[in-house]
């Protein structure tokens, strides 16, 4: 069609796509609230809710792979660890913002969210980061670098599973509570087969989110193509935002039912997704069936800065949670100033990478430049990652 290689026609694409997932995405949380009902608050977030609401950013993923030709399969890989990399930033500042901002206007003064949960899952987050950061400045991408983010997200689960301790028996489920929902009908309509029905739903929901994924897939490519700049940062700012609906929809919920633990660890933990699973097992997967490696030196070179900039937002963010004792109004402006920066930042490197002379793509192509001169960041990643996936 058309109109989709027209910057207004990828933009509609994209909403409706993100429209779409977040109706799926209320189907998607009445069964993963009644999956994990026996799970207590930290758990549950962080790994089915977080690992269901990041099914967006595994998609993308995944679709991003399957509709590249093969000479733009590192611009095309690239453009979806843009989308990762962008939804962990959205995930990290403006839902916790959205999430704050909510519960403050309800009356409430502050919230208090766990330090453990904090320390565990934000730890593990900048593990991800770091490895992010190593990883994708080898020279080319082979199947073993999915695996490790794969493994790495594997050792996480378990070490969540295995050291949180289940809530003490079953919570109470209110039968005489009226559903309202015609999925909330369905699946509380009977006591019996209630898992099963739960499943049904969750699968149906996953199948539409399918759908919007490969839309939001084609609609970046059309808005990138028709301004004329590379997918990556479309990806960064439109394709993050839309896949994290349901990371938004599922944490705002938790905070208003006052799980303030669920409500961040969801966050944190979909963050670990989205870097290690949703990016690293589809890559794995696709690179063993083709048999092939990805050439990665000009893809990776672009992408640096991108993932230095998420190591630093996630530390300040973390260090902000961690070290207030309440969250207030001051941290939700705070937030808010720190996303607007990225914005601005991603948009004046869309600028410099595109050959445009404009104020924003000066400062931002200050930093690129910077981190690109000889003997510099770029470099030293460069060689430290060749020296650990040379033989791979």
């Amino acid at each position: 069609m058309e109109m989709m290689h027209t910057w207004y026609g990828g933009l509609l694409v994209m909403i409706f796509c993100s429209y779409l997932i977040a109706k799926a995405c209320d189907v998607f949380e009445a069964s993963t609230n009644y999956l994990g009902r026996n799970l207590n608050e930290g758990v549950k977030g962080a790994t089915l809710n977080a690992i269901g609401s990041s099914l967006p950013e595994l998609l993308t993923t995944v679709f991003f792979l399957a509709f590249a030709v093969q000479a733009e399969l590192g611009r095309d890989l690239a453009a979806s660890i843009g989308g990762d990399t962008g939804s962990a930033i959205f995930n990290s500042i403006v839902i916790p913002m959205l999430v704050i901002w909510f519960v403050l206007a309800s009356g409430i003064t502050g919230i208090a969210i766990s330090k453990k949960v904090i320390l565990r899952d934000g730890l593990f987050l900048i593990g991800a980061e770091i490895l992010l950061l190593i990883l994708l400045s080898s020279d080319y991408i082979t199947h073993w670098h999915g695996w490790v983010f794969t493994i790495y997200y594997l050792i996480y689960l378990s070490y969540t599973l295995l050291f949180m301790s289940k809530s003490e028996g079953e919570a109470e489920e209110d039968d005489d509570e009226e559903r309202e929902s015609w999925y909330e009908k369905f699946l509380f309509k009977a006591e019996d087969g209630r898992t099963g029905r739960s499943l049904l739903l969750f699968f149906v929901s996953v199948f539409f989110i399918a759908l919007a994924c490969a839309g939001l897939v084609e609609g970046c490519k059309g808005i990138a193509d028709s301004l004329q700049i590379h997918p990556l940062f479309v990806a960064l700012i439109l394709v993050a935002a839309a896949s994290s609906v349901p990371d938004t929809i599922i944490s705002v919920k938790d905070a208003r039912k006052g799980n303030y633990d669920d409500a961040l660890s969801n966050v944190l933990g979909s963050n670990i997704f989205d870097i290690t699973i949703s990016m690293g097992l589809p890559l794995a997967v696709f690179l063993v069936l083709t048999h092939q490696k990805i050439h990665f030196v000009e893809a990776g070179r672009m992408l640096i800065d991108v993932r230095i900039m998420l190591l630093i937002i996630t530390s300040v963010t973390i260090a902000i949670y961690y070290f207030s004792k309440k969250m207030a109004w001051k941290h939700v402006a705070g937030l808010g100033v720190l996303y607007g920066f990225f914005i601005v930042y991603a948009i004046g490197a869309a600028s410099y990478y595109a050959g445009e002379s404009s104020l924003l793509g000066s400062i931002s192509g200050a930093f690129i430049e910077f981190l690109h001169q000889d003997g510099g960041v770029s470099d030293t990643l460069r060689s430290m990652a060749n020296s650990i996936t040379g033989s791979w």
